[in-house]
């Protein structure tokens, strides 16, 4: 019975680390881990400078709609009353009558009523108007994309800072951890005479110093926090961590070339042709224009108002309708347009030399990202074996310090040494990061790269999750 029972509890045992195994991947509690493809899906959904750019993006839109609408007959209902109390007269030829002249002098009131009809039949300035609003909605939308690939960039650094941060913290926690070790060694070695008092202070010492690293990094680990739950636009009040880093699993960007298409580049060009398209407006002014008018109209005329009131030979509206067509031929303008076209054209120049200066600009920056890459690479890995290597020499050194053969000073040296290894290793790890977000954007492939990580992490997900059941199930049955 009673080894029954040790085995049905060590069976428990290990269905106990296999839950905790569980619980370390879901979050657990008010803290919630976010992964950085959650906290770039956050930041697009609910960032208020993006949200900005959407709003833009729908006024350009409504902006096309207004100018789209003026190639359509414009209708209106028109009225009007007037009240002539020294009515005008009408002069005419009077011969007929005996008379030199023929005086009538009109009635005091009249009033008109009716509807009247307005479309362009040919105003090329007009379908100019259009095609600019159509340029408009395309640069609104190259600057929503450009800002979504920024605030993208962004987030990822603030997510790789933080973890750098957490990487930090965990560090010294278990520098800490030799450190009172050391401490416990060295009191006894103390306690027995082998070892003198200024060595116990120095380990209190350097043990106060890592206590204030901690401190320091984690308070600069909650700014850090804060400071990406704001840009994310995600409740201050609530607790979240991140992923710990994972140096194994580290994916660095394809050296394509430069992408021709980049938003950056798209904007410009956007730009230029728009420059060139306000111009075309401004010469097209000298463009004759044609207006298809028309009008459907009452009025009626009385010499008391009241009497439109009452029916009689006064109270009577007669009808008129008729169409026409108006033809603008501009002759002279003071040289305005000229002027104006000038200037544009100086407006348009400008902006085909932004383009380009940008375009090689990005391709120094390209060429600049990749050599840094390939250096933050190899630094990374340097940094990352000699971390290593003093962690190794300095757990070497702490043994020969327990046997007696090294002293403190060499301990300390060593524990100096393993902690600058531990902040260039972090720093080379950010660097190479930030390097390779940096050709990320360059070559167009950040928002392939992160569907890459959110598959990649699916897959992780789906993997645990199936080896989790299927060790429960193998100890159900054992059971």
């Amino acid at each position: 019975y009673y080894l029954c029972f040790r085995l049905r509890n060590e069976k428990m045992k290990q269905l106990v680390v296999i839950f905790t195994l569980w619980l370390a991947w879901m979050p657990v509690g008010a803290q919630k881990m976010l992964t950085l493809e959650e906290c770039l899906k956050l930041g697009i959904e609910n960032n208020l400078s993006l949200e900005g750019s959407r709003n833009e993006m729908r006024k350009a839109k409504h902006l096309l709609s207004e100018n789209r609408a003026k190639l359509w007959p414009q209708i209106s209902a028109v009225a009007g009353f007037n009240d002539n109390f020294n009515p005008p007269v009408s002069v005419t030829d009077g011969s007929a009558y005996g008379n030199l002249y023929n005086v009538t002098k009109t009635l005091q009131y009249n009033a008109s009523a009716g509807l009247q009809l307005q479309m362009p039949l040919y105003n090329q300035t007009v379908y100019t108007a259009v095609d600019i609003a159509r340029t408009l909605n395309e640069l609104n939308r190259l600057s929503y994309e450009k800002a979504r690939e920024d605030l993208m960039m962004q987030i990822s650094k603030m997510y790789y800072l933080g973890q750098n941060t957490m990487e930090q913290l965990t560090l010294i926690q278990e520098n800490m951890v030799r450190l009172r070790e050391l401490r416990d060694i060295t009191l006894a070695f103390f306690d027995n005479g082998m070892a003198m008092e200024v060595d116990v202070k120095r380990v209190n010492i350097n043990l106060e110093n890592q206590q204030v690293q901690y401190d320091n990094a984690k308070s600069m680990l909650v700014q850090q926090l804060n400071l990406l739950k704001y840009v994310m636009d995600y409740p201050a009040e609530e607790e979240i961590t991140l992923t710990p880093v994972d140096t194994e699993r580290m994916q660095s960007a394809s050296l394509t070339g430069l992408r021709g298409d980049l938003y950056e580049l798209q904007l410009l060009q956007s730009q230029e042709k728009l420059a060139g398209q306000q111009k075309d407006l401004i010469r097209q002014g000298y463009l004759p224009s044609l207006t298809l008018t028309g009008s459907w109209m009452y009025s009626a005329y009385t010499d008391k108002a009241r009497h439109w009131f009452h029916s009689g030979p006064s109270n009577h509206w007669y009808p008129s309708t008729g169409l026409g067509i108006t033809l603008r031929v501009p002759i002279f303008d003071g040289f305005d347009k000229r002027a104006r076209i000038r200037k544009a054209q100086i407006d348009q120049e400008n902006a085909r030399l932004n383009y380009e200066n940008t375009l090689k600009n990005m391709q120094t920056q390209y060429l600049n990202a990749t050599n840094e890459l390939m250096n933050n690479q190899r630094n990374f890995k340097k940094q990352k074996d000699n971390y290593l290597l003093a962690e190794d020499v300095y757990q070497v050194t702490t043994d020969r310090y327990r046997e007696g053969i090294a002293s403190m000073t060499e301990v300390l040296q060593d524990e100096m040494r393993m902690s600058e290894a531990q902040n260039n290793y972090l720093s080379a790890h950010y660097n190479y990061q930030v390097a390779n977000l940096a050709l990320l954007k360059l070559t167009g492939q950040m928002d392939r790269f992160v569907t890459r990580k959110l598959n990649s992490l699916n897959h992780l997900k789906i993997q645990i999750i199936w080896k989790l059941s299927i060790l429960i199930i193998h100890f159900r049955k054992r059971l």
